[in-house]
């Protein structure tokens, strides 16, 4: 399976700035759930995909190779996922010791579900700090100032 990472920037930079593929290959521990990153092969589609995503959701609204975040909307996007989220912290809860001792798959399970719940750590993913370390796009999107523009640089395919 293979998604993308945007990597998002203050101002648009030349081509030349942007972080390279190659980069995740001289440091794969920055990145350790993909098993190789490329530059898209289509970057201009696969942004127009994230803008139809982000137009579909209500989240924002791409302009050219920009975008800003709104953030109410970011709410109603997460708030029928909490309700889900109760319901996989209840089935933790109802864990017996035995259980917990003896069940290691069934526990390990229980907590992936809540973990992807919470934030998809198999979805897409921005570059938006220093360093290689991509975000995932769901944690950006809690930590996303409102009316702050994000321009898009590279594009980056990771297959996982």
């Amino acid at each position: 399976m293979h998604n993308y990472i945007y990597e998002l920037l203050q101002a648009p930079v030349p081509e030349e700035e942007w972080t390279k593929a190659w980069e995740y290959h001289e440091h794969p521990d920055a990145f350790p759930i993909s098993d190789i990153v490329e530059d898209a092969k289509d970057r201009s589609a696969v942004i127009t995909r994230f803008g139809a995503w982000l137009k579909e959701n209500r989240l924002g609204e791409l302009d050219g190779e920009s975008f800003t975040i709104d953030a109410q909307v970011v709410d109603c996007y997460f708030e029928g996922r909490f309700a889900v989220f109760q319901q996989a912290v209840t089935a933790l809860q109802q864990l017996n010791e035995s259980q917990f001792i003896h069940n290691h798959d069934q526990v390990q399970g229980l907590i992936f579900d809540l973990t992807e719940i919470f934030t998809q750590k198999h979805g897409d993913y921005v570059l938006w700090n220093d360093g290689l370390e991509p975000t995932p796009l769901e944690e950006f999107l809690r930590k996303a100032k409102p009316g702050v523009r994000y321009c898009i640089g590279a594009v980056l395919d990771y297959k996982h």
